[in-house]
């Protein structure tokens, strides 16, 4: 197929350094954050116990105090424990998840920041 370029997208322009800060000082970092999806109808049918132990954490006050443990079914072996800087719940909505991590690097994006956002998992 054919891709049609936007004018104003092959404008030269003066390029961005690597790692370029944010006006005011402040440095933006990677942030790693986890959405733990609900029971599947299958599962809950099942009678399955869940393994997950979510401490959320998506607040701007809240972020980097999140943590998931994951517990061995069998109990033969330690709780597994994981820190991540965003953690959202079984009942968190789409717009919360917006908020606490796209709408910023959208923002910074339009400012001519590199900006990513990486998803991978399951979908339900």
């Amino acid at each position: 197929g054919v891709c049609a370029v936007p004018a104003w997208a092959s404008r030269p322009r003066p390029p961005l350094p690597f790692g370029r800060m944010p006006e005011g000082g402040g440095a933006e970092c990677v942030k790693v954050a986890i959405r733990c999806r609900p029971p599947s109808k299958k599962e809950i049918a099942n009678n399955e116990e869940s393994i997950v132990e979510l401490t959320e954490a998506f607040t701007e006050e809240e972020q980097g105090t999140g943590q998931v443990i994951l517990t061995d079914p069998a109990g033969k072996e330690e709780p597994a424990k994981f820190a991540f800087d965003i953690v959202f719940g079984l009942g968190i909505q789409q717009y919360q998840v917006y908020d606490a991590v796209g709408r910023q690097a959208l923002a910074k994006t339009f400012e001519g920041y590199n900006g990513t956002i990486f998803a991978y998992g399951q979908t339900g």
